[in-house]
């Protein structure tokens, strides 16, 4: 009886040679034969391989190596043990990102940028400018300000998506720092507070004896008087005296009739 396949890829297994597995064979072949052909040597011999088989298979991993080119080419090799590697997690696909110039034009939120149209800023857009321009006082020629906002965008090869709103931002600038007109000037300065024009009034008329009656009414020391006392006594004058004790001077300037 002779080994069976099974049983010969567990030998190849453990690290038997070709001769070790043939000697087992030829054991297990006595063994299968008849009690009364076996042989107390036989039964030593199988006893003793059994032995060596133990041995052999508890130092296979030290002692055994088994050459592929050494075995019965008539015999399989086992396969190799291989050990289980943990499945490879799946990873998500994600489409590819597609890039903005590749999209259509519908589906992009921003207007695309263009160069300065032809004949821009309009008419209507340079009247527009120069109207606000006036309105706030600025000494702006706006009509000047077009031809130089267009010449800086041609010359840089300048592009915007909304060409409207970089000339209402030029304008705003150029309208900030542009210098006021004579009128708007005059009405940025801020009138003079009466008690100003009062001591303006008393110093005139310390120097030279002009007094505005037509501004200030009589002057001081008269017993209408309107200056304030405090501002009165600053330039040395006396408080106006009662009206029963006044002696009107005639030939006093710049009384009231």
């Amino acid at each position: 009886m002779s080994l069976s396949l099974s049983a010969l890829r567990e030998l190849v297994a453990i690290g038997l040679t070709a001769e070790q597995i043939l000697r087992v064979a030829e054991a297990q072949a006595e063994a299968s034969e008849s009690p009364r052909q076996r042989t107390k040597a036989a039964e030593r011999q199988a006893r003793y391989e059994e032995r060596k088989r133990q041995k052999a298979s508890e130092n296979v991993s030290s002692d055994v190596r088994t050459d592929a080119s050494e075995a019965d080419a008539s015999l399989p090799l086992p396969p190799s043990p291989q050990t289980p590697q943990p499945p490879t997690p799946s990873r998500e696909i994600k489409p590819p990102i597609v890039p903005q110039a590749d999209k259509p034009a519908e589906l992009s939120r921003r207007k695309p940028k263009r160069a300065i149209p032809d004949g821009f800023p309009t008419a209507e857009a340079i009247a527009e400018q120069q109207a606000k321009a006036r309105s706030v006082g600025a000494n702006l020629d706006v009509a000047n300000q077009a031809e130089r906002f267009r010449n800086w965008s041609i010359s840089n090869d300048t592009r915007y998506a909304d060409w409207a709103a970089t000339w209402r931002n030029w304008c705003d600038r150029a309208i900030k720092n542009a210098p006021k007109t004579a009128v708007a000037a005059a009405q940025s300065r801020s009138a003079p507070s009466e008690t100003d024009r009062w001591r303006r009034w008393l110093r005139e008329y310390r120097l030279n004896g002009h007094w505005p009656s037509d501004d200030a009414g009589p002057r001081p020391g008269h017993p209408a008087c309107r200056v304030p006392a405090a501002l009165l006594a600053e330039f040395g004058h006396a408080p106006a005296p009662a009206a029963n004790d006044h002696k009107p001077d005639l030939f006093a300037q710049g009384d009231a009739a």
